[in-house]
């Protein structure tokens, strides 16, 4: 069995000597989803009030285009642009991830490390392109009954068949199984960038294929590792909203550090979960081979 403490202290005992080098590499990796984040906050309710702006129109393509228009129309410039900048980084960048797990591993396993192992694995940039979209794909394909929710509340609101409180309802609803489904997506295939980092020989389907191979029955487990870490999240937002009281620049900074030093904690974690995964398997496929042998020296006496 394994435990998310004994997990988080191995984390600990290897970020000790590369704390400076781990917080860069994770900052590095992590532009894409700190542009996607601020894409999601300046964009606020754009959505919604472009929902509500139609609220009584006949449904329609057209309405569906005006619809998209108007979210568009609803957003801030800066918003915009980074709708349009993210989906290039997520293509561009995705070899950075495995690159940050390639310097995990080795400061997990006594390995010399530095920041410089980020690019380590720049021959597997094309391969790390086809895993990112084969893992999107799917996780896609996971919430569209959640999706699908959301988008039959919208009909009816528009079409005047719904209330306003029945569309966010189904909005909310399907929101929250759409989440749920993807977020049950993204741990069976939590391991497959780590595998890639590990062994840069395999291919991107090979390694989503172990990864659902090695979490089978075991979501849940990998589950309570990461959310063990919610306690030290709302820490993190308590200490920013104290912050925030004295100046919001100094917040933002110290939200960015902090936000920075978890994900960095969570991610070694999780890389420590799959060398015990790893261990676990060359040690069952080491007892399989025993009992073979064993079956085998009977038969010939």
């Amino acid at each position: 069995m394994i435990y998310a403490p004994e997990l988080r202290q191995k984390a600990r005992d290897a970020m000790k000597a590369y704390l400076p080098f781990a917080l860069l590499v994770t900052l590095l990796a992590s532009i894409p989803s700190l542009m996607l984040q601020m894409a999601a906050s300046f964009s606020g309710n754009s959505i919604i009030n472009a929902v509500l702006q139609y609220q009584y129109a006949d449904f329609s393509v057209n309405v569906i285009r005006k619809i998209i228009s108007a979210a568009a129309q609803n957003m801030s410039p800066a918003a915009r642009t980074l709708w349009m900048v993210i989906p290039f980084l997520y293509l561009a960048f995705p070899f950075l991830d495995i690159g940050r797990n390639y310097f995990t591993l080795r400061i997990l396993r006594g390995a010399q490390a530095d920041a410089m192992d980020l690019f380590a694995r720049v021959r597997c940039f094309f391969k790390a392109i086809l895993l990112q979209i084969m893992m999107s794909v799917k996780m896609i394909l996971w919430g569209l009954p959640g999706f699908a929710v959301m988008v039959l509340g919208a009909v009816l609101f528009v079409t005047g068949k719904g209330s306003t409180s029945g569309f966010t309802f189904m909005y909310s609803m399907g929101l929250a199984l759409m989440m749920a489904l993807m977020i049950r997506a993204n741990l069976h295939y939590a391991l497959a960038p780590i595998l890639m980092a590990d062994i840069p020989e395999k291919s991107a389907w090979s390694c989503l294929k172990e990864s659902i191979a090695m979490m089978r029955r075991r979501v849940m487990q990998l589950l309570s590792v990461i959310v063990s870490f919610v306690l030290y999240m709302l820490l993190v937002d308590l200490v920013v909203n104290l912050f925030a009281g004295i100046s919001y620049p100094i917040a933002l900074i110290v939200n960015l550090l902090l936000n920075l030093l978890i994900t960095c904690y969570m991610r070694t974690t999780v890389c420590a979960y799959y060398e015990e995964r790893m261990k676990e398997n060359r040690k069952s496929d080491l007892d399989t081979e025993t009992e073979t042998t064993e079956d085998t020296g009977d038969y010939l006496n």
